[in-house]
């Protein structure tokens, strides 16, 4: 990435970047500078972290390629990154170096539908993903009256066992977001793409400026928790563990109470983690009877010392894993080559809906960390690549996966986008 792209922030940039100003002659108010740039040529943005991304959004915004306000945001993804930074206040939308801190893969999406630059979502899946069941609802984000955390009302499952659900009343600042999920190559269940949600999506989208997202996990997926710690099945256990109980019926109480209980589960068995991560032992029970769950992570730590040495086992890797399990676990579908063909020609046939062109194209390479098989990573990005040229006059991608030093952090925090 060229790093003269970032500047410094000033204290109104982020939540006002089109105001002008006295310095440059002109006013908030005037009309310079009124109407959208376009690209002549669409630029792509190749990363290998998905939250990685926003920067380049955040520039295009700043530098007028894309309104502060309103965008669709199409998200092919595996995973819908949707959730929320749960200990974020919700003002640190706005400020971009504890932004960019929060951000992570599965949670740099939702702070900036808060702050109002994304207000559609279009999460496009392939037929493995399930994480979330409806295919059109509301989602209205705030922040909480008592403890001034971001949070949303939505009463999906995915949002429930991560202890983001809270009821509108306890909210204020709240905007409404709209999600669409659609599923594409749905041959390889053998099935049909929805071609009519396909058209009134497409109908949605073209009312307002489009950012295409796509993760190369959407052709083919990992899920790198399943193989880790294997001789002594550590998934097995960890599904047991962390399983969340979903609520008896959609009614705010019922929700409510499962997500107390789900806090309860994840506290105690944080708790039981970060002790063996620290001393490497669980906690001595004086005069006390264990519980369920002490008793079952303690005939885990058993059949892990059984296959491998303590300085082998990853403590906080395993409880990372862990609470990737909800009432489901991770997608894993590793591709074939007849699969993914089937997936590139149900991309190919998705980008036709597209009745005006995306304004900015990012993609994710998601290898790193393994969701992205790293054996068909490169392969599946040279298909990308051409089938995005084939359907869009794009400009030559920017490599930032390439231009990242490995011990370099995303940002410098003294460089940030100017949004």
């Amino acid at each position: 990435m060229d790093r003269t792209m970032y500047g410094k922030i000033g204290p109104s940039d982020w939540s006002h970047p089109y105001l002008c100003t006295i310095k440059n002659g002109t006013l908030p108010g005037c009309e310079r500078h009124e109407s959208l740039k376009i690209h002549k040529q669409i630029p792509i943005y190749i990363v290998e972290d998905h939250h990685h991304v926003m920067p380049f959004i955040h520039e295009n915004i700043r530098k007028r390629f894309l309104p502060i306000k309103g965008n669709t945001f199409v998200h092919l993804d595996s995973h819908p990154d949707m959730l929320i930074p749960k200990k974020m206040p919700a003002d640190h939308a706005y400020d971009p170096e504890k932004l960019y801190e929060a951000h992570d893969i599965e949670n740099w999406i939702m702070p900036n539908c808060y702050t109002g630059i994304l207000h559609h979502l279009v999460w496009v899946k392939p037929p493995w993903a399930n994480q979330i069941k409806g295919t059109h609802q509301k989602i209205y984000i705030g922040k909480c009256k008592s403890t001034s955390l971001m949070r949303l009302e939505c009463k999906e499952n995915y949002y429930v066992s991560e202890e983001l659900f809270m009821l509108r009343k306890d909210m204020e600042a709240i905007r409404p977001i709209t999600l669409d999920c659609l599923t594409l190559g749905s041959r390889l269940v053998d099935a049909e793409d929805d071609i009519q949600q396909m058209k009134q999506i497409s109908e949605s989208i073209s009312k307002s400026s489009t950012i295409l997202d796509i993760d190369l996990d959407f052709f083919s997926t990992t899920n790198p928790f399943l193989g880790l710690y294997d001789k002594a099945d550590l998934y097995v256990h960890l599904q047991s563990l962390f399983r969340f109980n979903p609520p008896k019926s959609d009614s705010d109480v019922d929700i409510l109470a499962s997500q107390q209980e789900r806090i309860a589960q994840l506290g105690e068995l944080e708790t039981l983690f970060n002790h063996l991560n620290e001393h490497n032992s669980l906690p001595i029970l004086e005069g006390q009877t264990p519980s369920a769950r002490y008793t079952e992570v303690a005939s885990l730590v058993e059949a892990l010392r059984e296959f491998y040495d303590d300085d082998e086992i990853d403590w906080m890797l395993i409880l990372d894993g862990g609470c990737t399990i909800d009432d489901r676990g991770l997608p894993h579908n590793i591709s074939t080559m007849e699969e993914l063909d089937v997936m590139f020609k149900s991309f190919e046939n998705f980008l036709d809906i597209f009745s005006e062109a995306p304004r900015i194209i990012t993609i994710s390479r998601s290898s790193s960390d393994e969701y992205t098989p790293p054996d068909q990573v490169e392969y599946i990005q040279s298909k990308v690549l051409e089938i995005l040229n084939l359907k869009f006059v794009c400009a030559s991608p920017v490599l930032h996966y390439l231009e990242m030093d490995a011990d370099e952090e995303i940002l410098d925090t003294d460089k940030v986008p100017n949004v």
